[in-house]
């Protein structure tokens, strides 16, 4: 049985380089960056209080950042979405090899299928790296999230951040259900919460290719 330890998962992201699915740098600080997602001052409570019934998913997972790391620094039950054949393959390899299989379930399909699904208001935690524009990610995140909720996106580094309203804008996530909760930064990358203020519409999501052309922010 493997371990899933720091040199472990070092492994399968130096393997995700190697097959193109990461760069050499997000690799080297791919454990430091995911882990800032949820262990920080601003989010310990609700990270040290998530459960095994809870479930939390991860946008776009890919090479496996942040869900990889986070599934294995938590007890909740994690979903990594992907639409890529190859990378869901990696990923399923990864999890059985760390011997997450009975805590992560890997889905080959586009995330707003998902917030269509049988999970849509059922979630506990979304994450997001590097997944897409914040429109679109806040489109595909806000439908899964239950009442008690978290979305959690790494933001730009410094030097490239721009200001939050044009970023993520009240009145189009408010078009949502969402409002900002937290911003924060670890000394290796910016995070920024988002909660449920309310119940996200049933309009949302739309397909992907509708979200894509016509963002809502």
């Amino acid at each position: 049985m493997t371990l899933c330890n720091n040199k472990n998962l070092q492994k399968f992201l130096d393997d995700a380089v190697f097959q193109g699915f990461l760069t050499n740098k997000a690799a080297k600080s791919g454990i430091n960056h995911s882990t800032g997602f949820l262990f920080s001052q601003e989010n310990s409570f609700f990270a040290n209080n998530l459960e095994s019934k809870d479930v939390a998913v991860d946008l776009g997972t890919g090479g496996g950042l942040p869900g990889l790391v986070l599934s294995c620094l938590t007890d909740c039950f994690w979903i990594f979405v992907d639409r890529s054949k190859r990378k869901c393959s990696f990923l399923s390899t990864a999890i059985t090899e760390l011997n997450l299989q009975n805590r992560v379930e890997v889905l080959e399909c586009s995330a707003e299928e998902l917030g269509n699904s049988s999970y849509r208001g059922k979630v506990k935690l979304v994450t997001a790296r590097g997944f897409a524009a914040p429109a679109i990610t806040a489109e595909c995140a806000a439908p899964l999230l239950n009442g008690e909720g978290l979305f959690v996106v790494s933001e730009p580094p410094y030097g490239m951040a721009v200001e939050s309203e044009n970023r993520w804008p009240q009145a189009g996530l408010s078009l949502l259900g969402l409002k900002q909760k937290d911003y924060w930064h670890t000394g290796v990358a910016g995070y920024r919460s988002f909660f449920p203020e309310k119940r996200c519409p049933d309009d949302y999501p739309r397909r992907f290719k509708r979200i894509s052309e016509k963002p809502l922010f």
